[in-house]
């Protein structure tokens, strides 16, 4: 019993002396204070009130990991000593000289041989005697073989003209309906050494009908013209036009007439 009392006293010190300040009445209600922590407690008196040890409380929970050491340098190699140097060896004894050979004798140089007598120099033969001229070569059928400057009356210009020679230009054929010439027709004939296949005709400015005509491009046939009175013998035909205005009521007309007019005329 004595002993459960001592136990009871020893667990609740503190609860057992709030009681005795409690009970001493009105000179320590004076004087009162609450005991909040042990250093408020007389050592002495703090050494008595200790009782036994309480049971074991539970683990607490595991704390976090902290960060990780350094790993510890690697074990240096220790480097073993070295090794005592080996004798050296003996010399091996000196091979013998072989012997010396030599190529075989030089056969001796044959003579040089004599260079031969230079032949006399022939005489100069006599020049031959000259060819014949060979046949004109038939005209190609391309380029101009032949041209010239007609002039209005028919006329031939002798310092205009390549192939021209002995050509014959007949101006103003008579016509074989009306008996009357045929003014601007001029009928050509006496080419030789080829057959014309083309023509072309340009009008010559400087013989024109006048300031108050046009002239207009001429008209060119191989052979006689369908609608002219020109020979059969004729090789080209030449026709050369004016434009000019007629009066005819109230109005003007624009009319076409033949005209004799100069022109230039290439033939290939």
């Amino acid at each position: 019993m004595i002993a459960r009392i001592v136990t009871s006293i020893r667990r609740n010190a503190i609860a057992w002396l709030a009681l005795f300040v409690a009970l001493t009445g009105t000179s320590m209600a004076a004087s009162h204070y609450v005991v909040t922590n042990v250093k408020q407690i007389k050592p002495s008196v703090l050494r008595k009130l200790h009782g036994n040890r309480g049971a074991k409380g539970t683990v607490g929970p595991t704390g976090p990991q902290g960060p990780q050491g350094k790993e510890g340098k690697e074990g240096a190699s220790i480097k073993g000593e070295k090794g005592a140097t080996g004798s050296t060896g003996k010399t091996g004894e000196k091979g013998e000289k072989g012997e010396t050979t030599f190529g075989g004798p030089t056969g001796p140089t044959g003579a040089e041989g004599t260079d031969g007598a230079t032949g006399e120099k022939g005489e100069k033969g006599e020049k031959g005697a000259t060819g014949e001229k060979g046949a004109t070569g038939q005209a190609g059928s391309g380029g101009v073989k032949a041209y010239a400057h007609v002039k209005a009356s028919g006329k031939i210009d002798a310092s205009e003209q390549v192939g021209f020679t002995g050509v014959t230009v007949k101006a103003e054929p008579e016509n074989k309906k009306t008996h009357e010439p045929e003014e601007g027709v001029y009928c050509i004939s006496g080419l030789t050494g080829f057959e014309p296949i083309n023509a072309v005709v340009t009008i010559d400015a400087n013989e024109t009908g006048g300031s108050e005509s046009i002239p207009a491009a001429a008209f060119v046939h191989i052979g006689q013209g369908t609608q002219s009175s020109c020979p059969g013998s004729t090789q080209i035909t030449v026709e050369t036009d004016e434009l000019g205005f007629e009066k005819e009521g109230t109005e003007f007309v624009l009319v076409e007439e033949g005209a004799n007019e100069g022109f230039y005329i290439q033939v290939n």
